[in-house]
């Protein structure tokens, strides 16, 4: 463990990386994992992992579970010497929780810039092959928002797989 880094259990650090929904919950920002790392959490076994076997499992770097994960409300255990121990089940289970998907109402569009959701105002429809989409202004930062709409190519395709069975 990094010099510096106390953890027991409770949140000591202040997340800085997340903001409050109009529900008043949390929303994590920081300690997403793409989908090859998801997919390593959803094979986690019911036992106990360290914090070094845990982000060799999932892959990533083990600074990211003492300074995003168990601060945010991670199950950890210790044991009698005091090492955190972390259930892999728990583990999968927390995740899942803390960081589901939120939908995304019709008039509203994710802003990479601010990593927010935001509503949407006179959007344009652009059109790239297959793929249909809004594109509109962040009334926060005043980059673009884009949120998808249709994409032909899945109906198209899924309509080939039901004619060829």
């Amino acid at each position: 463990m990094r010099k510096g880094v106390h953890v027991s259990g409770k949140a000591h650090h202040r997340l800085k990386d997340g903001f409050m929904s109009e529900l008043g919950q949390k929303i994590l920002i920081k300690g997403r994992l793409n989908g090859s790392q998801r997919n390593k959490v959803k094979g986690l076994y019911n036992m106990l992992y360290t914090p070094r076997e845990l982000s060799e499992e999932i892959g990533i770097n083990l600074e990211q579970i003492y300074r995003v994960y168990i601060p945010s409300g991670c199950p950890i255990s210790k044991d009698h010497r005091g090492r955190i121990l972390i259930n892999g089940k728990e583990f999968r289970n927390w995740y899942a929780l803390a960081y589901k998907k939120r939908p995304l109402e019709k008039d509203q569009a994710y802003c990479v810039s601010c990593k927010r959701v935001v509503s949407i105002k006179n959007p344009e429809i652009h059109r790239e092959g297959n793929l249909i989409y809004y594109i509109s202004i962040c009334p926060n930062c005043g980059n673009k928002a884009t949120r998808f709409i249709d994409c032909k190519r899945k109906k198209n395709d899924q309509q080939k797989e039901l004619e060829a069975n």
